[in-house]
């Protein structure tokens, strides 16, 4: 069943933040790693984050409010994809900017899902976003998508390679398909365990 979920505004400054005081839980991951997709189906409604042929198209934090059928509602932030050529160094730069500000400075940010493509080895700058997760101690989740691609029982190897690499422990990964549903209970059931645990401290 869809989730009840609505685009609220696109931010490209931090000064645009919302002062609503609500738990956010940031989605990001590298231009071309299947994040709209995963969104969508993570939440049961097509087109609610904007999946295109084109990497790169995501180019401010965007928040939807998220009402579950358990908990209080929360944000939803569909972070800019990073590290995808075609965009110019200028751009990269103002989204790096902006993604290390919200990643250092937003109290309301309480877990962030980092996505990265499970049919290839984390590059260079998964292992810059998890640095930067780790040294501001926040909590994270990686996800590796479109395990569709690989054979169903090659998905935990996988992980195990992706966690080796980022030198993190492997429970903290899962495999998800946006096109067959694969992960998609276990990430929603982090999320909402990940809001409850901000409420209380609110």
């Amino acid at each position: 069943m869809p989730i009840k979920a609505e685009f609220v505004l696109s931010v490209t400054n931090p000064t645009q933040l919302p002062k609503e005081e609500l738990p956010e839980i940031a989605f990001a991951g590298r231009s071309n790693v299947g994040k709209s997709s995963l969104i969508n189906r993570l939440l049961g409604k097509s087109g609610l984050a904007k999946t295109s042929k084109t990497p790169g198209r995501t180019r401010a934090l965007n928040y939807f409010r998220i009402h579950p059928d358990t908990g209080g509602p929360f944000f939803l932030v569909d972070m800019p994809g990073y590290g995808y050529a075609k965009v110019n160094v200028n751009m990269r730069a103002q989204w790096e900017r902006l993604i290390e500000r919200y990643l250092r400075e937003r109290e309301m940010l309480c877990g962030v899902v980092h996505l990265v493509d499970l049919r290839h080895p984390p590059q260079p700058l998964d292992l810059e976003m998890v640095a930067w997760l780790q040294h501001y101690d926040l909590n994270f989740v990686i996800v590796g998508t479109k395990a569709d691609k690989i054979a169903k029982t090659k998905a935990p190897e996988a992980l195990l390679r992706v966690a080796e690499i980022l030198n993190i422990d492997s429970n903290s990964t899962l495999a998800f398909s946006a096109e067959t549903g694969m992960g998609c209970d276990e990430l929603w059931r982090w999320t909402l365990e990940t809001v409850a645990e901000c409420w209380k401290q609110f």
